[in-house]
């Protein structure tokens, strides 16, 4: 199974989506929502090195999407230490991909995202969720993905009434790749679910 694209055009340079049938402008994404707790110094440190991590993290994305679309040797560019043990996890072997890099919209909340990974793990018999991070050093810490995920999930659900069984966060470092373990999406729902909540609280306040 495969799904078809919705009628979302995004603007990359201002990370905005717009649902075309009506040509509304989204007001908010899933990252800004479910990054609206962090302190002004992560938001501070974030950008300082926004120059490094991004570049990165969009080719290394890259890389995995076109890995799953059917080009087994994408070119790494200066990301091979990332991108070859991500490729080669065996983790892909009974993975059936439905879509990679999709766009998704909650209208009523008037939020535009874009998840990583969807399809079958046939491995654990599994609908499976997938948000990818790259990370700098091959012993950073892992954080929570549940709200990111969720508001997915909950757009699935809405948009096409796919109940995802699982959800998993994969992490990319230099050499390393690590499949993160399974993520409830009930779980993922309900850290959404209170991560809009705070934001609106948040937005009432400015």
């Amino acid at each position: 199974m495969k799904l078809k694209p919705l009628p979302i055009f995004r603007d990359e340079e201002r990370h905005q989506y717009c649902w075309e049938p009506t040509g509304e402008w989204l007001a908010y994404s899933t990252t800004q929502v479910t990054g609206s707790d962090k302190t002004p110094e992560a938001l501070a440190n974030i950008e300082r090195y926004r120059h490094i991590w991004e570049p990165r993290g969009v080719h290394v994305h890259y890389c995995l999407e076109q890995f799953l679309l059917g080009d087994k040797q994408p070119d790494p560019k200066e990301f091979e230490d990332w991108v070859r043990p991500l490729l080669t996890d065996p983790f892909w072997e009974n993975f059936e991909t439905w879509a990679v890099e999709y766009m998704l919209a909650d209208l009523e909340k008037s939020i535009g995202g874009q998840f990583d990974v969807l399809g079958f793990d046939h491995k654990a018999n599994k609908l499976t969720l997938i948000d990818l991070k790259t990370q700098s050093k091959s012993n950073r810490k892992i954080y929570n993905t549940d709200a990111q995920l969720g508001s997915y999930v909950e757009s699935l659900a809405d948009h096409f009434g796919l109940v995802v069984d699982s959800c998993r966060t994969i992490w990319s470092r230099p050499n390393k790749c690590i499949i993160g373990e399974e993520q409830d999406p009930l779980t993922c729902r309900l850290a959404w679910k209170e991560s809009w909540k705070n934001f609106q609280m948040k937005q009432e306040t400015l």
